[in-house]
């Protein structure tokens, strides 16, 4: 939520449309990284995880489920010629059992926060001692429960369809200036 905040800010108090322009591209190609790139890598895990379970994979098969994977995200907003099927070569996370699902928590964090800000708009500044709580929390038990301590129902789709909402509406902005 804060970094949502801040840009939010920021956009307050520029008039300029190249800087409004600027600061929302930044947060969207962030925001886009978090939400499509990371989508594809995990479409890519799991389709890695399913197949290994009945045999061995090939780099040809893991090139094959890599570019399945960004064209399931990626649509018609890539160039096929540009997709990339040795990404999986690139990240060193795959190779570590570890750490499987490894970029979870930055699609969880983003949408999370940006759900938060999402709740912000609609409650105001009311919402602003919970926030500060629900911070203050962290850690003391599963996001679910935690979340419900504050009348957050994260298990709803809705709380993940307002958070993208917020996004959508950075994109709007964009497009109409």
């Amino acid at each position: 939520m804060c970094e949502t905040v801040v840009m939010q800010a920021v956009l307050g108090e520029t008039t300029d449309p190249a800087e409004q322009l600027n600061i929302l591209e930044t947060s969207l190609i962030g925001d886009a990284q978090v939400i499509v790139d990371i989508y594809s890598r995990f479409l890519f895990e799991r389709e890695v995880f399913e197949r290994r379970e009945k045999s061995e994979l090939s780099a040809d098969d893991l090139c094959d489920a890599m570019r399945r994977a960004q064209l399931a995200t990626y649509g018609d907003a890539l160039d096929e010629r540009y997709l990339h099927p040795y990404m999986w070569t690139w990240k060193p996370h795959y190779y570590r059992s570890e750490l499987s699902f490894y970029n979870f928590p930055y699609a969880f964090g983003l949408l999370f926060g940006t759900g938060l800000y999402a709740i912000y708009q609609q409650r105001g500044e009311a919402f602003v001692p919970d926030y500060v709580d629900l911070l203050a929390s962290t850690g003391e038990g599963p996001a679910a429960e935690l979340a419900a301590r504050f009348g957050i129902d994260i298990r709803d789709r809705k709380f993940w369809s307002d958070s993208l909402a917020v996004i959508g509406e950075k994109i709007d902005r964009y497009c109409a200036l």
